[in-house]
């Protein structure tokens, strides 16, 4: 777990190997943002070093309040959001209505979310060897429970296999992380992000493989109307 500095600095570089793995299998735009949450997510821990070498005295505090509040917000504010559109993104066009519920309540989450990082002061704490990030949330269970559904409803109901496999993984992975790190819930998340990036890159690779003719029509949807972007019309 993301125990240390060197810890979230090995976590994080580790994942870049994966994100450009990631990224290099994209051929539609609408693909971006779900190929591009191995990179986001090693962005994330290389920031929380930032927060531990804080701790440990090695920036100023300032430097360590600037790079909490970019780990918070991106934990609380952009993931409840960014999972659902993205795997609604690669959905053909007929499947999208049933995951649409779960952007619109991830845009909820992440409003709220976002309300009590910026009118509450950010505190952060070392527990239990992981970074505890205090925001003054109120009624933390219950917007636990709908950042877990927000994030993982939608990958469950897939089509893709590899996606429900995204979403199981991450329904378990938050599941123990909000019972058993309640109070370090974003720190712990890097643990959870680590394995997911690997399923990410999983589902690309498989999804260029296999014959998808969403993926290359688009259906007249998506970012730039999934059309094939230029530099991979040629692959």
């Amino acid at each position: 777990m993301c125990f240390s500095t060197e810890a979230d600095l090995v976590a994080g570089i580790a994942l870049l190997p994966v994100a450009a793995l990631s990224l290099r299998e994209v051929r539609c735009a609408r693909e971006v943002p779900f190929a591009a949450l191995p990179l986001l997510f090693a962005a994330h821990q290389l920031t929380e070093a930032l927060v531990w070498a804080g701790l440990d005295g090695d920036v100023s505090a300032s430097v360590q309040k600037a790079a909490a509040m970019v780990y918070v917000l991106f934990a609380f504010s952009v993931l409840p959001t960014l999972v659902p559109a993205a795997v609604l993104l690669l959905e053909p066009r007929g499947a999208r209505l049933r995951v649409a519920p779960f952007v619109a309540l991830g845009v909820v989450v992440s409003a709220q979310l976002t309300y009590f990082v910026l009118n509450g002061p950010l505190v952060v704490e070392e527990h239990a060897h992981a970074v505890e990030y205090q925001v003054g949330l109120q009624n933390g269970t219950f917007w636990a429970v709908l950042y877990i559904v927000a994030v993982v409803g939608p990958s469950l109901l897939s089509g893709y296999p590899s996606i429900v496999a995204f979403g199981a993984l991450n329904l378990v992975g938050l599941t123990l992380v909000a019972i058993l790190y309640r109070e370090a819930f974003a720190s712990v998340w890097c643990v959870v992000a680590a394995l997911l990036s690997v399923l990410v890159l999983l589902h690309m690779y498989r999804r260029r493989r296999l014959p998808d003719p969403h993926r290359l029509r688009g259906e007249g949807d998506g970012f730039n109307g999934g059309e094939v972007l230029p530099w991979r019309a040629s692959r």
